[in-house]
């Protein structure tokens, strides 16, 4: 029972981050804003999980 109550509270999570994220990408396509190149995506995503585990402490430039 605890474990299916685990899965039910992981995937309202996992739901509401998908649809977050959707929801941000299509009004980017809305605005017209360019996608970031793979150069752009890496640099984030590294300080986007640096910045999660408290180890970043400003913006990369």
């Amino acid at each position: 029972m605890i474990l299916v109550t685990f899965f039910i509270i992981w995937t309202v999570g996992w739901a509401t981050t998908y649809i977050g994220l959707k929801a941000i990408l299509f009004y980017m396509k809305a605005k017209k804003y360019a996608p970031p190149n793979k150069a752009e995506l890496k640099k984030w995503c590294k300080y986007a999980a640096r910045h999660s585990f408290g180890i970043s402490e400003k913006m990369p430039d």
